[in-house]
């Protein structure tokens, strides 16, 4: 399995995983507080320039069993057309509250979207892993750029988001999910996952991504570009 792209802390130098919640070296914190990134990113904004997003990633927690189950998707208040995705970033933020506060879980934000043909010069959204031929994994910033400036789109087809232990091969799936989705999964200690999604639409199995050691505690921010054709016919 393809392993994950290792970026430093800034605060010690130590290499750290971009979906690292923190630095395993000094402990400082590798992300920006979601809550004071969405202060920033209005900010910006209103100022006319790109929407900038605090670096994010992923979260972790623990690992699921073979009968993880899906939350019910994040609500969008205001319909994609008006929307700043403010909603988005919330959800981020309650997801972590909810990693703190219940250990014994798996938590992960899945936020699935698809290109579309505006163009938004200036920015170029960097891949941090690959799900097979069928997603590529954006920052969470990137994430929120692309769709604040609709230079990106949600998925709005189902997507079944899935897990497998290094180890012992054992897949996990979750059911299938529509748009913004929160999932989790509780009693499980696996050190690490490997990331997988199936895209039912395109007729194809499970296409698996990078492996990701796992913290207690964590949210992980999944942002899957959907790359993938639907099958013809």
């Amino acid at each position: 399995m393809t392993g994950l792209p290792v970026g430093r802390c800034p605060n010690c130098g130590a290499a750290v995983s971009y979906f690292a919640w923190s630095c395993p070296n000094c402990h400082r914190r590798n992300l920006p507080n979601p809550v004071a990134a969405t202060a920033a990113v209005v900010a910006v904004l209103v100022a006319g320039g790109l929407v900038v997003l605090g670096w994010q990633s992923f979260r972790s927690d623990q690992a699921p069993d073979p009968q993880a189950g899906a939350a019910p998707g994040a609500a969008n208040p205001g319909g994609e057309k008006t929307d700043d995705y403010g909603w988005i970033v919330q959800a981020m933020a309650d997801c972590d509250v909810a990693a703190k506060h219940k250990l014994d879980t798996l938590h992960f934000l899945i936020i699935p979207v698809t290109s579309t043909a505006v163009s938004l010069p200036g920015w170029s959204p960097r891949a941090i892993g690959e799900i097979g031929d069928a997603a590529t994994l954006l920052h969470s910033s990137d994430t929120v750029i692309g769709l604040r400036n609709r230079a990106l789109a949600l998925y709005q087809k189902p997507l079944i988001f899935a897990v497998s232990d290094p180890t012992s091969k054992t897949v996990y799936k979750w059911k299938p999910s529509v748009g913004v989705a929160p999932l989790t999964t509780r009693d499980t200690d696996q050190p690490a996952l490997t990331l997988g999604f199936e895209i039912p639409d395109t007729g194809k199995p499970i296409a698996w991504g990078p492996t990701i050691n796992l913290t207690k505690g964590t949210c992980y921010w999944i942002n899957p570009l959907i790359l993938a054709a639907p099958r013809s016919g």
